[in-house]
């Protein structure tokens, strides 16, 4: 009696393991015994990744691409926005801005096999800035410098490790640029070996912590405590990260004070700085595979971070925020944006947010898309000579009646992702198509190119979306002949 029960919870446990077959366009169900007791759990994000929440009561006009009709909504509202001036904050609203729903006139989406960059600016000159920096790298005298703003989609340097590395090889160049002093999780990222200690690290994602006067656009920065040093160590996991020819450290110090930096092969060098309510940077020349900060304890001072760079070809930042949505950045100080951009010049910025906002039961995001536009056009006046790319969010699959499919939220972000760059006139680029489009993370999963929450793409995958992207703005250079 004992045997035959266990031989029938054996055969029930491999009905439920059965693949769903199909066959002449039917399908069989999955076998779940738990089914009427059991909720589909959401997929989890990585630890700190908090969902983008709107809690106000006003309604909102509804949109085209929303299929359901019984859709939840996230209400709009007006907003408050921080606008730094210096050392003060003044506070001003954020109207709720039109979008543009139309589909009239739209862009293609492809061309053959490439994701094309969906052109919504004046006259279509949105990556103008870009195209021509490529164009004139020879004699720019810098790097063409892309920065990439996202969440944990990017974190560690995944997805642009690779893009970088394609850039670098056609363009020319190397080092990974933008490196933060301090990191939770230094071995997470391959492109650089970095250690440090000592710094108080001051986030966006604990705004009452934050000067914003001192804010930056990458969203955190970092006060030395006693003993604080930061090390950097090329790698030659990733192709061109193995050395790099400029060593930049920038920073704000308000009191004279000293820093000490030290390259490979040589000896710990002190500089002295002058106070300053301006960014500052010190720069050490020459090709090296690592670079050393190191500085007591000192008032008025805060880092921005350090960068390692060449002194051509092409350079891409990584500025990556676990948990965080992108709408703050309303509230980048406009002088600090312009003093930032005399020493780290932009040609153009790409914005990948997204994982933070969806929710599985919300498929109405027009007031994300509003204040994404009220983002993007602060950006284009603290940057006026940087291209803006929107990236849709990628795509993130739930466990629905046993097996994973693409969350309807996915769509609707995306198409409110699109929508927001067609109304702020910019370039959108298509992750979600670019993908695979519909259950495309079940293939990245499958090919072990993206965890098994079914929303982070890991290094494989995030080399496999990169060579997507740079082959798109490869079609974009090849067609205006560079």
């Amino acid at each position: 009696m004992v045997a035959l029960l266990v031989l029938a919870v054996v055969f029930l446990y491999l009905l439920t393991q059965m693949p769903v077959l199909e066959w002449g366009g039917v399908a069989t169900k999955p076998v779940d015994l738990f089914s009427d007791i059991r909720v589909d759990e959401p997929m989890l994000d990585l630890p700190g990744d908090a969902e983008w929440q709107d809690n106000s009561e006003e309604a909102i006009d509804s949109i085209d691409y929303v299929v359901a009709p019984d859709t939840l909504v996230v209400p709009d509202s007006l907003s408050v926005g921080e606008e730094p001036m210096g050392d003060s904050v003044r506070v001003y609203p954020v109207a709720a801005l039109p979008l543009d729903t139309s589909t009239v006139g739209l862009p293609p989406r492809r061309a053959g096999d490439v994701v094309l960059f969906e052109d919504f600016s004046p006259g279509e000159e949105g990556l103008s800035h870009l195209l021509s920096a490529i164009e004139n790298r020879e004699s720019l005298g810098r790097p063409v410098r892309i920065a990439f703003l996202g969440d944990s989609f990017i974190e560690a340097d995944i997805f642009t490790q690779d893009v970088r590395r394609l850039l670098q090889t056609r363009y020319g160049g190397c080092g990974v640029g933008y490196m933060a002093m301090h990191s939770d999780f230094p071995g997470f990222r391959r492109s650089v070996v970095q250690s440090d200690g000592g710094w108080e690290v001051h986030s966006v994602l604990t705004p009452k912590s934050v000067d914003w006067g001192v804010m930056t656009l990458h969203q955190q920065y970092f006060v030395p405590l006693e003993g604080a040093k930061s090390q950097f160590r090329g790698t030659t996991r990733i192709e061109r990260a193995d050395s790099w020819n400029l060593s930049r450290f920038v920073f704000v110090a308000r009191n004279d004070c000293s820093v000490q930096l030290k390259v490979a092969g040589g000896e710990w060098q002190t500089f002295a700085v002058e106070g300053s309510p301006e960014v500052q940077s010190l720069d050490v020349e020459g090709n090296t595979n690592l670079f050393q900060v190191r500085m007591g304890a000192v008032p008025g001072f805060t880092a921005i971070g350090v960068w390692l760079d060449d002194t051509r070809g092409v350079a891409v930042d990584n500025i990556s925020t676990r948990g965080y949505s992108g709408l703050s950045l309303v509230s980048l100080s406009q002088e600090r944006s312009r003093q930032m951009e005399r020493i780290i010049s932009y040609d153009a910025i790409v914005l990948q947010y997204g994982l933070n906002v969806m929710t599985p039961e919300i498929l109405r995001y027009d007031s994300y898309a509003r204040k994404m536009v009220a983002v993007i056009r602060h950006l284009q006046t603290c940057y006026p000579y940087t291209d803006i790319i929107l990236m849709g969010v990628g795509d993130r699959s739930r466990k629905v009646n046993g097996s994973f499919t693409t969350m309807q939220a996915v769509v609707a972000l995306s198409g409110a992702q699109r929508m927001a760059a067609r109304t702020a006139g910019v370039v959108f680029w298509d992750t979600f198509e670019a993908m695979g489009g519909q259950n495309g993370m079940l293939d990245y999963v499958a090919k072990k190119e993206a965890n098994k929450d079914y929303t982070h793409i890991n290094h494989k995958g995030g080399k496999r979306l990169a060579e997507e992207f740079v082959k798109s703005l490869e079609y974009l250079v090849n067609q205006e002949g560079l």
